[in-house]
């Protein structure tokens, strides 16, 4: 296996002052150890979908570049040398009702995991996958994800991913879609764990009045880092795509976060937005952000806004008054920011998880 470097990670697609430390992102050397086997995975609700294991000699045909990704060598590592990976087609006019659940889970004997998933939405269809990461105990462990997204003409496809892993694991995530003529990704993000937490996403929007919305939340405690890195590119005419960001942040924790709207020369009447608020809970917290338009084509409607601050203390104070607690307020305020991207996951049983564990981490600053 070759050796990964976790330099100059995340780049963002345009390159802005060097001062501002935001263009890409460094770890040092990280002893990750031998990638091994990982056995410790469920999968659940896949009735009416095609799920397979993945083997290197059958899936060479439905790789595609990355044409960004945290890094070409956790791409390279996620392609050549996974120990999981499954490649899932919903078929051609399959909609499915219940979402498809994969669950890894790390403990001392399953502590590296290098998954590779392929998602195919065929012409027509509808589904929803969700992948859990969660650490069973508190192991160290190390994480690298890519996953590939193909949304055929007419599909939809929502992928969510929730990170439940612990403060001694490194957790690294790429994914890239293609989406084609009224085909529709929805890729939705939710970071309660991990050391350092490293994200990247690529929607392409290459057929017209194609979609694609990424919802994401995170929580950083302790001295944990985040980095997110999104990108849509708008090529088909009459695209349309939204980021909507909320984090909060409060120990040492910090977070840097990159998004980009590129509207390229054809992707005439496309529509793009993107928001990201994070709420600082501490006064030894750091957020950064970079909220950037790129544009090629004149007939297209972009907006961006990033921005964050403490908590309102009148809310603090009313909600105190109705007797509250400050770390009970403090969750309340924290909740209704994050509560629209968790219940658009669709899941009672995954909701109430992500809940709990939300409070808990409030808690435990």
């Amino acid at each position: 296996m070759k050796a990964i470097q976790f330099n100059n990670l995340n780049k963002t697609p345009i390159r802005t002052k060097s001062w501002v430390n935001i263009n890409d992102i460094s770890l040092g050397e990280l002893n990750i150890g031998e990638i091994k086997k990982f056995d410790n995975v469920e999968i659940k609700g896949s009735e009416g979908v095609d799920i397979q294991k993945l083997e290197n000699d059958k899936i060479l045909p439905l790789y595609r570049e990355f044409q960004y990704g945290i890094s070409e060598d956790l791409i390279n590592q996620g392609k050549e040398d996974f120990n999981q990976g499954y490649l899932i087609t919903i078929g051609r006019n399959i909609k499915t009702d219940e979402p498809i659940i994969i669950e890894f889970n790390f403990d001392k004997d399953n502590s590296s995991l290098v998954d590779n998933l392929i998602i195919v939405g065929e012409e027509n269809s509808k589904a929803s996958i969700i992948v859990k990461y969660k650490s069973l105990d508190d192991s160290n462990g190390y994480h690298n994800g890519i996953c590939t997204i193909y949304s055929k003409k007419n599909s939809e496809i929502k992928l969510t991913k929730v990170n439940f892993l612990n403060e001694n694991t490194v957790h690294f995530d790429s994914n890239v879609s293609d989406i084609e003529e009224d085909g529709k990704v929805d890729f939705i993000s939710v970071d309660l764990g991990g050391q350092y937490s490293i994200y990247n996403y690529h929607g392409d929007l290459i057929g017209d009045k194609s979609a694609a919305n990424i919802n994401s939340i995170y929580l950083g405690s302790k001295d944990k880092l985040i980095d997110i890195n999104y990108i849509v590119t708008h090529k088909g005419q009459r695209s349309n795509s939204n980021i909507n960001v909320k984090g909060a942040l409060q120990g040492k924790a910090r977070k840097a976060f990159k998004g980009t709207l590129d509207f390229k020369t054809g992707a005439s009447k496309s529509v793009g937005a993107e928001d990201e608020y994070c709420m600082i809970l501490s006064k030894e917290a750091r957020a950064k952000a970079m909220p950037v338009l790129l544009c090629a084509e004149d007939d297209v409607s972009g907006e961006h806004a990033a921005s964050s601050g403490r908590i309102d203390e009148n809310k603090l104070f009313y909600l105190m008054s109705r007797g509250l607690s400050y770390d009970e307020a403090k969750i309340v305020i924290v909740r209704a920011a994050f509560n629209p991207i968790i219940d658009s996951i669709g899941d009672n049983d995954v909701i109430e998880e992500i809940l709990q564990e939300v409070d808990r981490g409030l808690k435990n600053e």
